[in-house]
């Protein structure tokens, strides 16, 4: 299973536990207690949960020494963040005894934390003493008797006003989420100085680099990721993300085999292109057929602190979780992420970061290369440049569509937000489509239920990547263009050349066409109407209008799974009164 476990301070820590925890370390004066499954090593009052690796020869770290641990508490988790590099969760308490939580930076395990106080005792004798919890799965710290806010109207809003904008402020009364690479005390849940920002590695003037280099780091950390689990099923869909995960994770002698779905509509059927990266690689792989769509007013099979993907993919959620099992592996790879981390940037931000550090031709060119992946011309990308200049943009895209503005305020607070003028306007665009990764890469079941890895999110890379020149990524007018030299030689050409991804539209809009009428009052009637988050009359109309287009039908979609999701949360019958 993915890491499933919780670190309790205060008086709550001495109390009996679920029969269902238990007691894995006490790190001064608390506990830490989960199910056992997930990989622990514990050195005096240090604990490391999950997946380490070390920085030099990029080795496994699967032990802490004594002189480790006392970097860790004398450097305040600062040594953890410049040695290793994974997909963890340290915890250590200083001499003083305050405990502290770091979670690994870029993706690590999703981590939240809330007081105790508003819920059951945890001291054995009825008294109420006032405690914190970070934990990692909500059903659990329910047990324990934490995190029993409901529903937050506000925060609701502005993760649909916000989309994939992911701040430490949780859609649950009374819970935060860790940032990834942040570090907290627990006892008062404040974020300490030293957390890992993404712009602390954006160098200026940026950097170039040679194809090789970037092609012999994806290599290095797949290769450690895929010598860690004994058998891995690999999500393949034949882009260039996944096909270079797969083709790392050959090189390293990983025991592994891909895994795609295919729908009978052509726009979703990506076979071809994961055949030819396997048949090159000679290497299994599995084919599904996608399976029939989810209900789109069915709420959520698990809880979540936060709402998940589309309900409507549950099924293949599924089924992908259910073929990992049948191979026998220990944990799902993916790659998502590499849009992101292959620099898949269509903004003009780059051709403002290459006129400042590299002058008017490098500009002119950057320009020209981002007209070819937009199909437009170098003048009118000259021309958003400028603009940029003038008019800059908001940090996050705002989409108000059906919202109602009894809750509209400013954007959630959010560390890398606050300090992004740090980086140059190319690398800030960069760094913040960070914030889009963790909705995909735990948003699904199956990453609840067993390790769900995404190595082109590896903190060495992230790195990497931020101080590179940011119309680097770009150059002859293909997205990604670094990573496609880097592995031009071992892809299939299909792959190099594609454009395009499998599309699931062929789910979803008849799906939606289905399910219209059973919407109208799911949402009219539901719990986000009841709080005012919704414009009513904007929902009407669009459930009474015509087919729609593909963004309004997704839109709804979307709101669908958030009543789901509130729904769910006040249904687990553990919510105190707000």
């Amino acid at each position: 299973m993915s890491l499933r476990l919780a670190l309790i301070d205060g008086a709550a820590a001495l109390g009996r536990l679920p029969e269902e925890l238990l007691p894995l370390a006490t790190i001064g004066p608390g506990r830490l207690v989960g199910d056992g499954a997930a990989p622990l090593t514990v050195a005096g009052n240090v604990a490391l949960a999950g997946w380490a690796f070390h920085r030099d020869g990029f080795g496994p770290c699967s032990d802490l020494s004594d002189e480790a641990a006392a970097q860790i508490v004398a450097t305040r988790g600062a040594w953890a963040l410049s040695v290793l590099w994974g997909h963890y969760l340290l915890c250590w308490a200083d001499a003083a005894g305050r405990v502290f939580l770091l979670r690994s930076p870029v993706a690590g395990p999703p981590v939240f934390h809330a007081r105790g106080d508003e819920g059951r005792s945890m001291d054995g004798n009825g008294n109420g003493a006032a405690s914190r919890c970070a934990f990692t799965d909500l059903s659990l710290a329910h047990s324990l008797g934490f995190a029993r806010g409901g529903p937050d109207p506000a925060r609701i809003d502005a993760a649909l006003r916000y989309p994939f904008f992911r701040g430490p402020d949780t859609e649950i009364a009374g819970v935060r989420e860790v940032v990834p690479g942040e570090i907290v005390e627990l006892a008062s849940g404040r974020r300490q100085a030293g957390s890992w920002s993404p712009w602390d590695h954006s160098v200026r003037p940026p950097r170039r680099a040679a194809p090789d280099e970037l092609r012999r780091l994806v290599g290095a950390v797949t290769g450690a990721w895929g010598r860690r689990f004994d058998r891995i099923q690999l999500e393949l869909s034949g882009g260039l993300d996944s096909s270079i995960v797969a083709t790392c994770l050959a090189e390293s002698g990983a025991q592994w085999r891909g895994m795609t779905l295919a729908t009978s509509d052509p726009d979703g059927d990506e076979r071809p292109y994961a055949r030819a990266v396997t048949d090159r690689l000679c290497a299994e792989l599995a084919e599904r057929w996608r399976p029939a769509p989810g209900d789109p007013v069915a709420l959520p099979h698990r809880l979540r602190v936060r709402h998940g993907g589309f309900g409507l993919l549950a099924p293949s959620d599924a089924v992908f979780l259910e073929t990992a099992r049948e191979y026998g592996a220990d944990a799902i790879f993916t790659g998502a992420g590499g849009d992101n981390v292959f620099g898949y940037i269509t903004s003009t931000a780059p051709i403002l970061d290459a006129l400042r550090f590299a002058g008017p031709l490098a500009s002119w060119r950057a320009a020209g290369d981002l007209a070819r992946m937009a199909h437009d011309n170098r003048w009118k990308a000259l021309a958003y440049a400028a603009r940029r200049v003038l008019k800059p943009p908001p940090p996050w895209p705002i989409d108000t569509t059906l919202l109602s503005r009894r809750y509209e305020g400013p954007m959630p607070a959010h560390p890398w937000i606050a300090d992004a003028r740090r980086a140059a306007p190319g690398q800030r665009v960069y760094g913040t489509s960070l914030f889009l990764t963790q909705s995909f890469v735990d948003a699904y079941d199956r990453a609840l239920a067993m390790p769900m890895i995404a190595p082109l999110l590896s903190q060495p890379l992230v790195e990497f990547g931020l101080g590179l020149a940011s119309w680097q990524w770009g150059e002859g007018g293909q997205d990604r263009a670094l990573a496609r030299r880097a592995f031009a030689c071992e892809l299939p050409r299909e792959v190099l050349a594609r454009r395009s991804k499998g599309r699931i539209l062929s789910i979803f809009l008849p799906a939606f066409a289905k399910n219209r009428e059973r919407l109208r009052p799911f949402l009219l009637d539901g719990w986000m109407a009841g709080a005012g988050i919704l414009d009513l009359d904007a929902v009407r109309t669009m459930l009474d209008g015509g087919a729609g287009d593909p963004v309004t039908i997704l839109r709804i979609l979307e709101v669908a799974d958030m009543e789901g999701w509130a729904r769910s949360i006040v249904a687990s019958g553990v919510t105190s009164d707000n």
